[in-house]
């Protein structure tokens, strides 16, 4: 019997508080457009401007001649959003572990990788030819049991975690994390930081800056002699909160030059398209200009996870726009899931994810766009439908 082809939902509108989903019009309480950007009229205007300048790219590389001002745009805005002296763009956020892992594994001997990590940190530790070690989900005292037995004399660490967790929201303890490692010279930690880039720190630099480790060391060169005890290297994506598409890599000129040195995604593999580089230009622009964004993300978040508890329901403590919501078993989950849809609300129930248990959860996704109106209608049909 040939396998039975997943249900297909097509999205007919930007993605955003409301969207047209297979011909109807929903509130949206899922993915992960946390700012609201991917249906900016500024975004969409700056996509179809790029597009009838520079035509359909990347005809080739960007070492011969595939680099347009868009994609420079995007480099420079970056940078400066994260306060470092360079950025590395390319096509999806889904590389920007790989792209990391491969430059980095010839200063490190063992891989040490959260056991919830997200598929692509997975995907990009088995690219190097280092030993890996898994360790349970957000857990220091397993991660330096690991380390303990492990690590041999003289062996550098570099540990692989998310930096919020994609289905449970929740922030790694990396700052627990590096007090463990200050006793391996060499250690260093990856973090996947693709959706807390935008939406934690107070200036929406990710988890590093929420959890005070922020400074212009991270993504420096592992050579460099003035190195903190424990080194901290961060990758992500412009497709979530920032509002546009693609992956990036903020750092030092001196890291940027061995990134592009040891891997061949520079020179080998299509830049982003003109059109989604000059609207990620564009979202940049926009999320450094109006910071009130994360602001009403906040607001709306706490509005969020008061109005479940008053419910009932047990919420996890988290800064970030991810509201796991565990209410029975699957199957009461999956009627749950139904029955928000045919009152008009889309809240994904998620059977099977990075970091999910075997029931699985539903998944509320917060957005800055989300009105009051729109929460208090969420949590009247949860009341209703439970």
């Amino acid at each position: 019997m040939p396998p039975s082809h997943p249900t297909v939902h097509v999205m007919e509108s930007p993605p955003g508080a409301e969207c047209m989903i297979d011909g109807r019009l929903y509130l949206y309480f899922g993915g992960t457009s946390y700012l609201g950007l991917h249906g900016h009229p500024d975004v969409i205007a700056a996509a179809c401007e790029a597009t009838r300048k520079y035509g359909i790219h990347s005809a080739t590389s960007r070492t011969f001649y595939g680099t347009t001002p868009v994609l420079l745009a995007v480099e420079r805005l970056a940078a400066e959003f994260f306060d470092l002296e360079g950025s590395f763009y390319f096509a999806s956020g889904y590389l920007s572990n790989a792209v990391l892992v491969q430059t980095l594994a010839a200063d490190f001997d063992v891989l040490f990788l959260d056991e919830s990590a997200h598929y692509s940190v997975v995907e990009a530790a088995l690219t190097v030819r280092l030993p890996l070690v898994r360790f349970h989900a957000r857990d220091p005292e397993d991660l330096q049991r690991a380390l303990q037995h492990q690590v041999g004399p003289n062996q550098r660490p570099l540990v692989l975690t998310d930096g919020v967790s994609p289905s449970l929201g929740s922030v790694a303890p990396i700052d627990r994390y590096c007090r463990i490692l200050e006793r391996y010279d060499g250690a260093a930690i990856l973090v996947d930081d693709a959706h807390g880039m935008g939406t934690i720190g107070d200036h929406g630099r990710g988890t590093l800056e929420f959890l005070g480790l922020w400074s212009r060391a991270i993504n420096d060169d592992p050579a460099a002699a003035d190195r903190p005890p424990v080194r901290l290297y961060v990758g992500g994506t412009l497709s979530k909160a920032l509002g546009g598409f693609g992956g990036i890599v903020p750092g030092s000129v001196a890291l940027l030059r061995r990134v592009r040195a040891a891997t061949h995604y520079y020179e080998g593999a299509s830049a982003p398209g003109t059109a989604v580089a000059a609207a990620s230009a564009c979202a940049l622009q926009l999320v450094q200009r109006h910071p009130e964004l994360r602001l009403r993300l906040r607001d709306n978040l706490r509005a969020v996870r008061s109005g479940l508890r008053q419910l009932g329901l047990s919420v996890d403590e988290s800064p970030t726009p991810i509201v796991p919501v565990r209410a029975g078993t699957a199957e009461q989950m999956q009627h749950l899931q139904a029955e928000l849809q045919q009152r008009g609300i889309i809240v994904p129930y998620m059977a099977a994810y990075s970091g999910l248990g075997a029931a699985g959860a539903l998944r509320v996704a917060v957005f800055a766009t989300h009105t009051d109106e729109m929460i208090q209608r969420l949590l009247d049909a949860l009341r209703s439908a439970l």
